[in-house]
């Protein structure tokens, strides 16, 4: 937060779950405070002299926040509503004033990539004090992304999540923008209090809570989100014996097993079979061949998660 009044870009790295998006929006959160909230997170040391001017205060009213970076069009589209929304995005004459979404919407998707790009960048370079913009993701943008990155850097004040910062050479101005704070999984202590408090929130009554602690621990390795999610799947029990504890780690997820290959012999021996069986010459192997494809392609794209990131279950 201190980075953010100070004017410095902010990119928080760390693995899935160690709570990245979790510390931004909290941090936005405490940013865009009202002066007066009565909270004691705002009772906080004085930063230095930012963009307001004022010593000590750099203060926002509004946060662009970006849920979908990827692909680059759905990313420009939603900045481009939240800027309409707040009465900052650049508009043509005829558009100034215009009450409606839709004919804003309508205007703006005709400009192409890169008019589009330009109009967001000159709304946020026009705002004073400068935008707050935060990424909720950047693990999964590519080399399109750069140019609209670099400008957006240059003309708003940035925060962002990733998981790990890609070493492309397309991406190192990028990346060389930001301060970078790591986030590392809890501490063993801390992920125990972390247990405790959820232990108590939920209401569960564990037999033996040393053990039932431990176990918690060690299976989600101090990860925040497979604390809360091994405790959640223990609050459906309501109460837990020495048995039910010891066999935590039964449910934990092993690795990954990429069911693409089988998926891929499966329908290639289908289509053999067909072809084998009708024969070249046949017109209804054409048909069966073009329904297949376009059934492959379909089931592959709309299933994709479950077919190449089946997890298997496994006890240790």
């Amino acid at each position: 937060m201190a980075l953010l009044r100070s004017g410095r870009h902010v990119l928080v790295t760390g693995e899935k779950g160690v709570g990245k998006t979790a510390l931004l929006r909290e941090a936005l959160r405490i940013i865009l405070a009202r002066p007066g909230d009565n909270d004691c997170r705002n009772r906080m040391p004085a930063p230095p002299a930012g963009r307001s001017g004022v010593p000590g205060i750099v203060r926002w009213d509004h946060a662009i926040v970006v849920l979908h970076v990827n692909p680059l069009g759905e990313c420009l589209k939603e900045i481009a509503r939240q800027l309409w929304d707040g009465g900052r995005l650049a508009l043509p004459v005829h558009l100034q004033g215009e009450k409606e979404w839709e004919s804003v919407r309508k205007w703006y998707a005709q400009q192409g990539a890169v008019g589009r790009q330009n109009i967001i960048c000159e709304s946020l370079q026009a705002a004073r004090p400068a935008e707050l913009v935060c990424f909720d993701s950047l693990d999964r943008i590519s080399t399109t992304h750069q140019p609209f990155l670099e400008n957006v850097l240059m003309a708003a004040l940035v925060c962002a999540a990733v998981v790990r910062v890609r070493d492309l050479y397309h991406f190192k101005k990028i990346w060389s923008s930001f301060s970078i704070i790591e986030l590392r999984p809890l501490c063993h202590e801390a992920a125990r209090e972390l247990t405790r408090q959820l232990v108590r929130r939920h209401g569960i009554c564990v037999g033996d809570s040393v053990l039932y602690e431990r176990e918690v621990v060690k299976s989600s390795d101090g990860n925040p989100f497979h604390v809360r999610n091994l405790v959640w799947q223990s609050s459906c029990e309501g109460a837990l014996g020495v048995e039910e504890i010891r066999s935590l780690r039964n449910i934990e997820e092993g690795e990954y097993f990429n069911m693409g290959p089988v998926y891929i012999f499966g329908a290639s021996i289908f289509t053999l079979f067909k072809i084998f069986s009708l024969g070249m010459d046949n017109r209804e192997f054409y048909i069966y061949f073009s329904a297949l494809g376009f059934l492959v392609y379909l089931t592959f794209r709309v299933f994709r998660n479950f077919f190449l990131f089946r997890p298997q279950k496994y006890g240790r």
